[in-house]
């Protein structure tokens, strides 16, 4: 199969991409802006008598503000990528290539957002810490930008800590970089130990569900995507008519049930009351389970590959890394910026509003040219470390 035709067959991924990116984007300003929906509190309701918010709060709603499903969308698309082609060829080689151009490949569109909020906050422009007070969202926007020191921590930061030591002090969504980097290692030493024959199915099943039972499940995500990647090489599908929609139906329920699962109340009095387990350790495991059963039948239903096919959803996913890391500086500075200008008593959404389409507007022109100017020049940039770092394992 050809480079060309390989990334048509797998062109839909870029869509759920880019819809995961817009789930990540709506967490953030709920967050900022309606924390009743993540916390579940009264007392931070802004829309009438809340029903709205609480509603959204209490049921499987929550799913497309709910950032900790998004990020394991994420994850299990990196598993899925970054082991289609070993599961082609069976090439250890590859995963040696993979393994040397990863660093490279996410650390200059990931300097270049450190560097732009670094820039924001030494001219002064968030405004996050005032606006928490009139969104009721100190507790979460009190914590953003406020760790920031000097250019040598910043050198520090944006070259090893935001890759090895889970450091998001300069850009709140670089927490996913540790995982991200550190994930992608896990899965090429995974793949190259376990090789390419059908037994490495039931080896995926068992190490992905080892690792959901640690601390550590979002590093799940990226052997469960290349579970799914082997699945769809192999020519995988449902059983045909009532039972294979049947099969769909309840992944699809089970899925939605699971990634909607609450990140920031208890939830002994929900729905979601029977998951939990004391021995879950949080919601990432019901985050991860729900996005594997998701994306598992995205990737089998030609109804839905096509759905996220449309031109749309491919184009948020060719900038969705882009947007990502852009998003949150820019609701911390032009977004509560706009929304304090605009804001009078009495008034909420209306200036809520003005402020969310202003930062999408703008956060989606940046964004273009960050990819065309940061990210698509990562890429050719990590090529030819990797060729270079690779090079003297090449049988002459």
């Amino acid at each position: 199969m050809n480079t060309e035709s390989q990334k048509n067959k797998l062109g839909f991924l870029d869509g759920v991409r880019g819809v995961a990116m817009l789930i990540v984007v709506l967490h953030h300003f709920a967050l900022a802006f309606f924390p009743a929906i993540n916390y579940l509190d009264p007392g931070k309701i802004h829309l009438g008598d809340g029903s709205t918010e609480l509603l959204i709060a209490k049921t499987p709603l929550n799913i497309f503000f709910n950032g900790g499903f998004a990020v394991s969308i994420f994850f299990v698309l990196s598993g899925f990528v970054l082991s289609y082609k070993f599961h082609l060829s069976g090439s250890r080689k590859l995963l040696t290539d993979y393994a040397a151009k990863r660093y490279f490949r996410l650390f200059l569109p990931v300097a270049g957002s450190i560097l732009l909020c670094y820039m924001l906050h030494v001219c002064g422009l968030f405004t996050n810490q005032s606006a928490g007070t009139m969104t009721k969202s100190e507790e979460w926007l009190g914590g953003l930008f406020s760790g920031i020191k000097g250019p040598g921590d910043v050198l520090k930061n944006m070259f090893l800590d935001v890759f090895l030591n889970n450091d998001n002090r300069y850009n709140a969504v670089l927490w996913t970089m540790t995982i991200e980097f550190l994930g992608s290692l896990l899965l090429f030493s995974f793949l190259a130990l376990a090789g390419n024959s059908k037994r490495t199915m039931l080896l995926h099943v068992v190490v992905g569900v080892a690792i959901l039972l640690t601390d550590k499940q979002f590093y799940a995500a990226f052997i469960l995507g290349s579970l799914i990647s082997r699945l769809f090489i192999d020519g995988f599908s449902f059983p045909e008519g009532y039972k294979g929609m049947l099969i769909k139906i309840l992944l699809l329920a089970a899925g939605v049930y699971f990634s909607s699962f609450p990140m920031g109340f208890h939830t002994q009095e929900s729905m979601w009351r029977w998951l939990d387990w004391s021995w879950t350790s949080g919601y990432n495991i019901f985050h991860v389970v729900g996005a594997f059963c998701i994306l598992l039948v995205i990737c089998f239903d030609k109804t839905l590959t096509r759905f996220f096919s449309i031109k749309p959803f491919l184009y948020l996913g060719k900038i969705s890394f882009s947007f990502y890391l852009i998003h949150l500086p820019v609701m911390c500075s032009l977004g509560f910026y706009v929304f304090e200008m605009c804001w009078k008593p009495g008034t909420y959404f209306v200036p809520f509003l003005i402020a969310f389409g202003s930062c999408m507007l703008v956060t989606l022109v940046i964004s273009h040219f960050y990819y065309k100017w940061v990210d698509r020049t990562s890429i050719r940039f990590s090529e030819k470390i990797g060729k270079w770092i690779t090079k003297g394992d090449e049988t002459p």
